[in-house]
């Protein structure tokens, strides 16, 4: 079922704080902006279950198709046909007993490597849980698809398993975004998977951090991450979107060997005092990298993308949009230099974004926690 909304929408901008660092705060300028959505239902790809729902992971593929992962099992990937409006099973990239009935258990992204005609070449992520341990790790899986093919999907390969394996019971905080670099390597984001040893930097291993990863080499980028729902390469400069913990998300440019504070540091508050972790100071990022903005209270930041040139997108052309999911929104980011947050824009869309893409058209193209895609334009 589709539908057209017309949604007319409050804007603030918010004034820029001189230098690196912006708070929440929003000094008002109203004006009014005519957003055009086409809400579809995406009911085979939607991750349903016990624990909970959760939106499809997306992908664009050529000719207007799109990468779906996710369905009842956490581990489907679906060809979603825009012209059609149909989902094609396409297969599973991990066996369903590598899962538990919770929706947290179900891919996190997709990564397009090349496509050649209906031969696709993907990267994807998922949590996967050891029965014999009950742990569970970050899994970044290559696959072939054939789109002809009745059973499409074929495994090329474990590009990375994360390392420890943590209790099932803090299966949070996978994170598992994907920027893709180039045919043979990507991004990808690991976050603290809820590890009650995380103040430890010995046992806490590849948890928390920002990897480069191929087929043969990973490569440790950054550190001191809690929860990385959103990633974005614009040039030689990498962006990733954090979750803080009661308050405290974050937008980060990513440097090399750098630690970003968490659990040491956060703009945030614990949740309770029996939290997994209790952070060492709230309030401040002394002693670490300091984030280009930060959210009180929480807005829930889910994935990046960069708007194109043009396309009805006005100053917001080139410039970062940001999915969320308490704040049901998106909120654009502009970039001065590329290294400090200028004018910030939120938009209410009306529901929990969990994806985000960008059409051939030039459109913001989102799943959402309900089970649609949106696909959004001026």
């Amino acid at each position: 079922m589709k539908r057209h909304v017309i949604v007319w929408v409050g804007i603030i901008i918010a004034s820029l704080i001189l230098g690196a660092i912006t708070s929440a705060r929003i000094d008002a300028a109203e004006d009014d902006l005519q957003l055009k959505i086409t809400s579809v239902e995406t009911p085979k790809a939607h991750v349903t279950s016990s624990g909970g729902e959760r939106g499809a992971a997306i992908a664009r593929l050529d000719n207007d198709k799109y990468l779906l992962g996710g369905g009842k099992e956490g581990f489907a990937l679906y060809l979603y046909d825009t012209k059609a409006k149909s989902e094609k099973f396409l297969g599973r990239v991990a066996n369903v007993n590598q899962r538990q009935d919770d929706s947290r258990f179900a891919i996190t992204d997709i990564g397009v490597l090349s496509q050649s005609g209906n031969l696709v070449d993907v990267v994807v992520s998922f949590p996967s849980y050891d029965r014999k341990s009950e742990c569970v790790s970050l899994v970044l899986g290559s696959y072939q698809i054939d789109l002809d093919k009745r059973v499409a999907v074929k495994r090329d390969g474990i590009w990375f398993t994360s390392k420890p394996c943590v209790p099932v019971r803090a299966v949070q905080h996978a994170a598992g975004r994907i920027e893709v670099i180039d045919k043979s390597s990507v991004y990808l984001t690991l976050g603290d998977l809820g590890f009650t040893k995380i103040n430890s930097v010995k046992a806490r291993g590849d948890l928390g951090s920002v990897f480069k990863v191929s087929s043969s080499k990973v490569e440790k980028i950054s550190s001191g991450h809690r929860n990385q729902q959103g990633i974005a390469l614009i040039g030689s400069n990498l962006y990733a979107s954090e979750h803080g913990p009661r308050g405290g998300d974050e937008l980060n440019l990513i440097s090399k060997g750098k630690d970003y504070g968490w659990p040491a540091v956060t703009y945030g508050e614990p949740y309770s005092a029996g939290d997994y972790v209790k952070p060492t100071s709230t309030g401040s990022h002394d002693g670490y990298v300091k984030p280009l903005k930060y959210w009180v209270p929480s807005v829930a930041p889910t994935e990046l993308a960069l708007l194109p040139e043009g396309n009805g997108w006005g100053i917001w052309s080139s410039q970062l949009v940001m999915g969320t999911l308490i704040e049901t929104s998106l909120i654009f980011i502009e970039l001065k230099n590329r290294r400090t947050v200028g004018q910030v824009l939120k938009v209410d869309v009306g529901e929990r974004i969990r994806d985000l893409d960008i059409s051939s058209a030039g459109q913001i193209v989102a799943t959402t926690d309900s089970g649609k895609i949106l696909f959004i334009e001026r």
